[in-house]
């Protein structure tokens, strides 16, 4: 997995192809979903150069057609009025897993046995909540959250006065977990108390994961 602050991909690959896909879908001009917005903010401070392409704030972003060559690519505007350019593949390749990349794949690791318990306790056939099909093989069965995952741990932190990047973890792999157990196990309860689980066919629930999407909310 590669963590984009709390939004999870299986890859960098799939990170990259999926920004690939929104510039190409995208329409020029200011970016306002706010979705989107955060996720370019969380993506332009992993940037090698990034103190100077932020400079005094990002006041917000555009999409522009190249000037050179075909396609389109994404500019950030400052406070100040000054622009800039920066390349989404500089931002991600290379770049190590962030310590706050790392404390969300904690987080989701200690609730994996919620979700574990959801689906054992599923009965088959039962429908995707996502297109309706039937789903009857086990093996297609995959369990979703109906609020994102990353919209319920930004909801515990504000309820908890708690900063993810001001925590640490331990271990590696699937034995990845915080350092404040106090923190998972408070975050814990709260994902028993609030999450709501879904059926997802495994198809769609690929297809679901991670967009980065640029339709303007109503």
């Amino acid at each position: 997995m590669f963590w984009l602050g709390p939004f999870e991909y299986k890859s960098k690959k799939e990170l990259m192809d999926r920004l690939k896909n929104y510039l190409y879908n995208a329409p020029v001009g200011v970016i306002t979903n706010k979705l989107a917005v955060k996720k370019l903010h969380l993506l332009v401070a992993m940037h090698p150069d990034a103190s100077r392409k932020i400079g005094n704030g990002i006041d917000h972003f555009r999409i522009e057609r190249n000037e050179l060559g075909a396609g389109k690519g994404i500019k950030l505007v400052r406070m100040d009025g000054s622009e800039d350019s920066f390349s989404y593949k500089r931002c991600i390749t290379g770049v190590t897993q962030s310590s706050h990349g790392k404390v969300c794949e904690a987080l989701r690791f200690a609730v994996r046995p919620q979700l574990i318990a959801f689906r054992d306790a599923v009965g088959l056939p039962t429908k995707c909540a996502a297109t309706g099909v039937d789903i009857t093989e086990r093996q297609d069965l995959h369990i979703d959250h109906v609020e994102p995952f990353w919209r319920l741990l930004e909801r515990f932190c504000g309820d908890h006065g708690i900063d993810l990047t001001k925590l640490g973890t331990i271990g590696n792999g699937e034995q990845l977990s915080l350092t404040n157990q106090y923190i998972s196990s408070a975050f814990e309860e709260y994902h028993r108390l609030h999450a709501k689980l879904q059926p997802l066919l495994k198809t769609a629930n690929i297809a679901k994961g991670g967009r980065l999407s640029h339709r303007k909310k109503n």
